[in-house]
Protein backbone atom coordinates (compact mmCIF):
# COMPACT_ATOMS: atom_id res chain seq x y z
CA UNK A 1 0.00 0.00 0.00
CA UNK A 2 2.54 2.38 0.82
CA UNK A 3 4.78 1.87 -2.16
CA UNK A 4 1.57 1.70 -4.38
CA UNK A 5 1.27 5.55 -2.98
CA UNK A 6 4.84 6.76 -3.03
CA UNK A 7 4.39 5.77 -6.81
CA UNK A 8 1.08 7.83 -7.16
CA UNK A 9 2.81 10.74 -5.22
CA UNK A 10 5.87 10.28 -7.64
CA UNK A 11 4.09 9.88 -11.03
CA UNK A 12 1.47 13.02 -10.00
CA UNK A 13 5.30 15.01 -9.55
CA UNK A 14 6.44 14.09 -12.22
CA UNK A 15 3.39 15.09 -14.73
CA UNK A 16 3.62 18.49 -12.69
CA UNK A 17 6.95 19.19 -13.91
CA UNK A 18 6.77 18.25 -17.12
CA UNK A 19 3.22 20.23 -17.31
CA UNK A 20 4.63 23.26 -15.63
CA UNK A 21 7.87 23.08 -18.11
CA UNK A 22 5.51 22.55 -21.32
CA UNK A 23 2.98 25.31 -20.33
CA UNK A 24 5.50 27.42 -19.45
CA UNK A 25 7.39 27.38 -23.14
CA UNK A 26 6.88 27.80 -26.92
CA UNK A 27 6.68 24.49 -27.95
CA UNK A 28 6.74 25.82 -31.42
CA UNK A 29 9.83 27.73 -30.44
CA UNK A 30 11.58 24.68 -28.82
CA UNK A 31 10.52 22.21 -31.81
CA UNK A 32 12.39 24.72 -34.48
CA UNK A 33 15.75 25.17 -32.16
CA UNK A 34 15.52 20.80 -31.93
CA UNK A 35 15.41 20.33 -35.56
CA UNK A 36 18.22 22.65 -36.45
CA UNK A 37 20.95 21.04 -34.61
CA UNK A 38 23.25 19.70 -37.26
CA UNK A 39 23.65 16.22 -38.59
CA UNK A 40 26.74 16.29 -37.00
CA UNK A 41 26.34 17.18 -33.96
CA UNK A 42 23.85 14.24 -33.57
CA UNK A 43 26.49 11.78 -34.63
CA UNK A 44 29.15 13.42 -32.59
CA UNK A 45 26.95 12.90 -29.56
CA UNK A 46 25.43 9.47 -30.94
CA UNK A 47 29.13 7.96 -30.74
CA UNK A 48 30.01 9.65 -27.31
CA UNK A 49 26.88 8.27 -25.67
CA UNK A 50 28.03 4.85 -26.91
CA UNK A 51 30.98 5.63 -25.85
CA UNK A 52 29.61 6.22 -22.32
CA UNK A 53 27.48 2.96 -22.32
CA UNK A 54 31.12 0.74 -22.93
CA UNK A 55 32.99 3.01 -20.63
CA UNK A 56 30.35 2.30 -17.81
CA UNK A 57 30.44 -1.12 -18.20
CA UNK A 58 34.41 -1.06 -18.17
CA UNK A 59 33.92 0.61 -14.20
CA UNK A 60 31.58 -1.62 -13.51
CA UNK A 61 34.16 -4.75 -14.23
CA UNK A 62 36.96 -3.60 -12.12
CA UNK A 63 34.98 -4.35 -9.01
CA UNK A 64 33.52 -7.63 -11.06
CA UNK A 65 36.67 -8.96 -12.65
CA UNK A 66 34.40 -12.35 -12.77
CA UNK A 67 31.40 -11.39 -15.03
CA UNK A 68 32.18 -10.71 -18.51
CA UNK A 69 31.94 -7.50 -20.20
CA UNK A 70 28.64 -8.55 -22.66
CA UNK A 71 26.54 -9.43 -19.65
CA UNK A 72 27.67 -5.97 -17.64
CA UNK A 73 26.91 -4.34 -21.34
CA UNK A 74 23.64 -5.77 -21.54
CA UNK A 75 22.70 -4.52 -17.30
CA UNK A 76 23.82 -1.11 -18.37
CA UNK A 77 21.26 -1.16 -21.37
CA UNK A 78 18.65 -2.94 -20.25
CA UNK A 79 18.32 -1.16 -16.41
CA UNK A 80 18.66 2.32 -18.18
CA UNK A 81 15.51 1.36 -20.09
CA UNK A 82 13.81 0.70 -17.24
CA UNK A 83 14.99 3.42 -15.92
CA UNK A 84 12.00 5.83 -17.14
CA UNK A 85 9.50 3.59 -15.18
CA UNK A 86 11.86 3.30 -12.16
CA UNK A 87 11.84 5.70 -9.52
CA UNK A 88 15.20 7.58 -9.63
CA UNK A 89 18.65 6.62 -10.50
CA UNK A 90 19.32 4.92 -7.38
CA UNK A 91 16.41 2.04 -8.27
CA UNK A 92 18.43 1.80 -12.01
CA UNK A 93 21.71 0.80 -10.15
CA UNK A 94 19.49 -1.87 -7.85
CA UNK A 95 17.72 -3.34 -11.20
CA UNK A 96 21.49 -3.51 -13.07
CA UNK A 97 22.65 -5.35 -10.03
CA UNK A 98 19.84 -8.07 -10.26
CA UNK A 99 20.36 -8.16 -13.78
CA UNK A 100 24.38 -8.87 -13.04
CA UNK A 101 23.52 -11.45 -10.53
CA UNK A 102 20.15 -13.30 -11.60
CA UNK A 103 22.33 -15.71 -13.43
CA UNK A 104 24.79 -16.88 -10.00
CA UNK A 105 21.64 -16.25 -7.23
CA UNK A 106 24.27 -14.11 -6.09
CA UNK A 107 23.16 -10.14 -5.66
CA UNK A 108 25.33 -8.73 -2.44
CA UNK A 109 28.54 -8.63 -3.94
CA UNK A 110 27.08 -7.10 -7.76
CA UNK A 111 24.77 -4.72 -5.58
CA UNK A 112 27.79 -3.41 -3.69
CA UNK A 113 30.12 -3.23 -6.36
CA UNK A 114 26.98 -0.88 -8.41
CA UNK A 115 26.55 1.16 -5.36
CA UNK A 116 30.66 1.30 -5.20
CA UNK A 117 30.93 2.13 -8.68
CA UNK A 118 28.10 4.72 -8.63
CA UNK A 119 29.61 6.91 -5.53
CA UNK A 120 33.09 6.73 -7.43
CA UNK A 121 31.37 8.16 -10.13
CA UNK A 122 29.47 10.83 -8.09
CA UNK A 123 32.80 11.51 -6.37
CA UNK A 124 34.05 12.26 -10.04
CA UNK A 125 31.26 14.49 -11.02
CA UNK A 126 31.82 16.71 -8.07
CA UNK A 127 35.40 16.86 -9.11
CA UNK A 128 34.30 18.75 -12.23
CA UNK A 129 31.92 20.18 -11.06
CA UNK A 130 34.22 21.88 -8.49
CA UNK A 131 36.74 22.35 -11.71
CA UNK A 132 33.80 24.29 -13.10
CA UNK A 133 32.86 26.45 -10.53
CA UNK A 134 36.72 27.42 -9.94
CA UNK A 135 37.48 28.39 -13.24
CA UNK A 136 34.09 30.02 -14.20
CA UNK A 137 33.06 33.16 -13.93
CA UNK A 138 29.40 33.04 -14.94
CA UNK A 139 28.02 32.23 -11.26
CA UNK A 140 28.27 33.84 -7.68
CA UNK A 141 31.16 32.75 -5.98
CA UNK A 142 29.14 31.61 -3.15
CA UNK A 143 27.65 28.61 -5.07
CA UNK A 144 31.32 27.19 -5.50
CA UNK A 145 32.03 27.59 -1.37
CA UNK A 146 28.86 25.59 -0.94
CA UNK A 147 29.51 23.32 -3.61
CA UNK A 148 32.81 22.88 -2.24
CA UNK A 149 32.05 22.02 1.41
CA UNK A 150 29.21 19.65 0.30
CA UNK A 151 31.46 17.75 -2.26
CA UNK A 152 34.49 17.35 0.53
CA UNK A 153 31.91 16.59 3.34
CA UNK A 154 30.44 13.48 1.18
CA UNK A 155 33.90 12.45 0.48
CA UNK A 156 35.29 12.50 4.03
CA UNK A 157 31.81 10.67 5.55
CA UNK A 158 32.75 7.76 2.44
CA UNK A 159 36.48 7.58 3.70
CA UNK A 160 35.54 7.93 7.32
CA UNK A 161 33.89 4.40 6.86
CA UNK A 162 37.44 3.12 6.51
CA UNK A 163 38.08 4.15 10.32
CA UNK A 164 37.79 1.26 12.60
CA UNK A 165 35.90 2.99 15.23
CA UNK A 166 33.45 4.71 12.82
CA UNK A 167 33.24 1.50 10.99
CA UNK A 168 32.65 -0.77 14.08
CA UNK A 169 29.84 1.74 15.35
CA UNK A 170 28.02 1.68 11.73
CA UNK A 171 27.84 -1.84 11.78
CA UNK A 172 26.62 -1.87 15.55
CA UNK A 173 23.81 0.47 14.78
CA UNK A 174 22.80 -1.32 11.43
CA UNK A 175 22.58 -4.40 12.90
CA UNK A 176 20.51 -2.95 15.56
CA UNK A 177 18.11 -1.47 13.38
CA UNK A 178 17.72 -4.50 11.89
CA UNK A 179 16.58 -6.18 14.88
CA UNK A 180 13.93 -3.49 15.66
CA UNK A 181 12.64 -2.77 12.35
CA UNK A 182 11.97 -5.93 10.96
CA UNK A 183 10.32 -4.55 8.03
CA UNK A 184 13.34 -3.02 7.05
CA UNK A 185 15.69 -5.84 7.84
CA UNK A 186 16.47 -6.37 4.41
CA UNK A 187 18.01 -3.14 3.99
CA UNK A 188 19.48 -2.81 6.90
CA UNK A 189 21.07 -6.13 5.84
CA UNK A 190 21.77 -4.83 2.25
CA UNK A 191 24.16 -1.82 3.81
CA UNK A 192 25.73 -4.47 6.04
CA UNK A 193 26.75 -5.98 3.53
CA UNK A 194 27.79 -2.70 1.13
CA UNK A 195 29.89 -1.73 4.42
CA UNK A 196 31.92 -5.03 4.44
CA UNK A 197 32.13 -4.55 0.60
CA UNK A 198 33.03 -1.24 0.68
CA UNK A 199 36.09 -1.91 2.94
CA UNK A 200 37.08 -4.66 0.51
CA UNK A 201 37.82 -2.11 -1.96
CA UNK A 202 38.85 1.14 0.38
CA UNK A 203 41.80 -1.09 0.89
CA UNK A 204 42.78 -1.47 -2.80
CA UNK A 205 43.52 2.11 -4.32
CA UNK A 206 44.59 1.22 -7.37
CA UNK A 207 41.19 -0.27 -7.48
CA UNK A 208 39.84 2.64 -6.67
CA UNK A 209 41.99 4.70 -8.66
CA UNK A 210 41.33 3.20 -12.04
CA UNK A 211 37.30 3.52 -11.18
CA UNK A 212 37.39 6.99 -10.54
CA UNK A 213 39.75 7.81 -13.67
CA UNK A 214 37.06 5.92 -16.12
CA UNK A 215 34.64 8.27 -13.82
CA UNK A 216 36.69 11.11 -14.90
CA UNK A 217 36.10 10.05 -18.70
CA UNK A 218 32.70 9.31 -18.45
CA UNK A 219 31.30 12.46 -17.18
CA UNK A 220 33.83 14.40 -19.22
CA UNK A 221 31.91 12.87 -22.21
CA UNK A 222 29.00 13.70 -20.98
CA UNK A 223 30.02 17.11 -20.52
CA UNK A 224 30.99 16.94 -24.40
CA UNK A 225 27.69 15.89 -24.95
CA UNK A 226 25.70 18.81 -23.21
CA UNK A 227 28.71 21.09 -24.49
CA UNK A 228 27.99 20.24 -28.76
CA UNK A 229 24.09 20.52 -28.39
CA UNK A 230 24.29 24.31 -26.94
CA UNK A 231 26.48 24.73 -29.76
CA UNK A 232 23.55 22.97 -31.80
CA UNK A 233 21.20 25.16 -31.14
CA UNK A 234 23.45 28.41 -31.88
CA UNK A 235 24.36 29.47 -28.68
CA UNK A 236 28.73 30.21 -28.24
CA UNK A 237 28.75 28.73 -24.56
CA UNK A 238 32.04 27.35 -22.97
CA UNK A 239 32.81 24.12 -21.65
CA UNK A 240 33.41 25.20 -18.46
CA UNK A 241 30.06 26.02 -17.58
CA UNK A 242 29.13 22.71 -18.65
CA UNK A 243 31.24 21.13 -15.80
CA UNK A 244 29.27 22.28 -13.05
CA UNK A 245 25.88 22.31 -14.36
CA UNK A 246 26.30 18.72 -15.18
CA UNK A 247 27.58 17.75 -11.95
CA UNK A 248 24.37 19.58 -10.17
CA UNK A 249 22.25 18.20 -12.27
CA UNK A 250 23.58 14.42 -12.23
CA UNK A 251 23.51 15.00 -8.17
CA UNK A 252 19.99 15.84 -8.79
CA UNK A 253 18.91 12.99 -10.58
CA UNK A 254 19.84 10.55 -8.16
CA UNK A 255 16.78 12.40 -5.86
CA UNK A 256 13.74 9.45 -6.35
CA UNK A 257 11.31 12.03 -6.37
CA UNK A 258 9.85 11.29 -10.34
CA UNK A 259 9.81 8.52 -12.47
CA UNK A 260 13.10 7.73 -13.86
CA UNK A 261 14.36 11.24 -13.61
CA UNK A 262 11.62 12.75 -16.05
CA UNK A 263 11.19 16.55 -15.50
CA UNK A 264 14.09 16.72 -13.31
CA UNK A 265 16.56 16.60 -15.82
CA UNK A 266 14.44 19.24 -17.94
CA UNK A 267 13.96 22.20 -15.23
CA UNK A 268 17.85 21.45 -14.14
CA UNK A 269 18.75 22.08 -17.40
CA UNK A 270 16.56 24.76 -18.11
CA UNK A 271 17.56 26.39 -14.38
CA UNK A 272 21.27 26.14 -14.77
CA UNK A 273 21.22 27.50 -18.18
CA UNK A 274 18.84 30.13 -17.72
CA UNK A 275 21.35 31.83 -14.73
CA UNK A 276 24.23 32.21 -17.12
CA UNK A 277 21.66 33.73 -20.09
CA UNK A 278 20.12 30.90 -22.14
CA UNK A 279 16.74 30.99 -23.47
CA UNK A 280 14.56 28.98 -21.99
CA UNK A 281 12.89 27.25 -25.10
CA UNK A 282 16.87 27.06 -26.42
CA UNK A 283 17.94 25.09 -22.86
CA UNK A 284 14.32 23.01 -23.98
CA UNK A 285 15.66 21.38 -26.93
CA UNK A 286 18.53 20.63 -25.37
CA UNK A 287 17.00 18.69 -22.58
CA UNK A 288 15.03 16.65 -25.43
CA UNK A 289 17.99 16.60 -27.20
CA UNK A 290 19.66 14.40 -24.03
CA UNK A 291 16.41 12.66 -23.91
CA UNK A 292 16.58 11.34 -27.55
CA UNK A 293 19.67 9.92 -26.73
CA UNK A 294 18.59 7.86 -23.72
CA UNK A 295 15.31 6.94 -26.20
CA UNK A 296 17.67 5.64 -28.00
CA UNK A 297 19.85 4.05 -25.84
CA UNK A 298 16.28 2.29 -24.55
CA UNK A 299 15.18 0.96 -27.35
CA UNK A 300 18.04 -0.91 -27.91
CA UNK A 301 17.44 -2.25 -24.22
CA UNK A 302 14.27 -3.17 -25.05
CA UNK A 303 15.06 -5.39 -28.29
CA UNK A 304 17.99 -6.91 -26.08
CA UNK A 305 15.56 -8.10 -23.54
CA UNK A 306 13.19 -9.33 -26.23
CA UNK A 307 15.83 -11.19 -27.90
CA UNK A 308 17.16 -12.74 -24.55
CA UNK A 309 13.55 -13.88 -22.99
CA UNK A 310 12.78 -15.28 -26.54
CA UNK A 311 15.72 -17.45 -26.57
CA UNK A 312 14.68 -18.51 -22.87
CA UNK A 313 11.39 -19.50 -24.33
CA UNK A 314 12.81 -21.21 -26.80
CA UNK A 315 14.75 -23.66 -24.55
CA UNK A 316 12.08 -23.92 -22.45
CA UNK A 317 9.67 -25.38 -25.77
CA UNK A 318 13.11 -27.25 -27.10
CA UNK A 319 13.57 -29.05 -23.11
CA UNK A 320 10.05 -29.95 -23.34
CA UNK A 321 10.11 -31.40 -26.61
CA UNK A 322 12.80 -33.65 -25.60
Amino acid sequence: MKTTIKTIIKIFITISLIGYILLTNNLSLVFEHFIEIPLYIWIACLVLQISCVFISALRLSIFLDKIKLPTLLYARLVSNAYGFILPGQLAVEGYRAFLIGKDNNEYSKPGAAVIVDKIIGLIAVLVLGIVGLLITESIDRNLVVIFCIVGTTFVLFLFSLNIFFVRNNLYKLLSFLSRKIVKMSKIFTFFIQFLSQWQTYIDNKCLLIKSFLYGIVFQFLCVLIGTLFTFGVGENFHIIDWLWIHAIIAIALVLPITLGGIGIRDAGIIGMLGIIGIAQEKALAISFGFLSLHLFQAFIGIGLEVIMTLRKVKTIRNTFKE
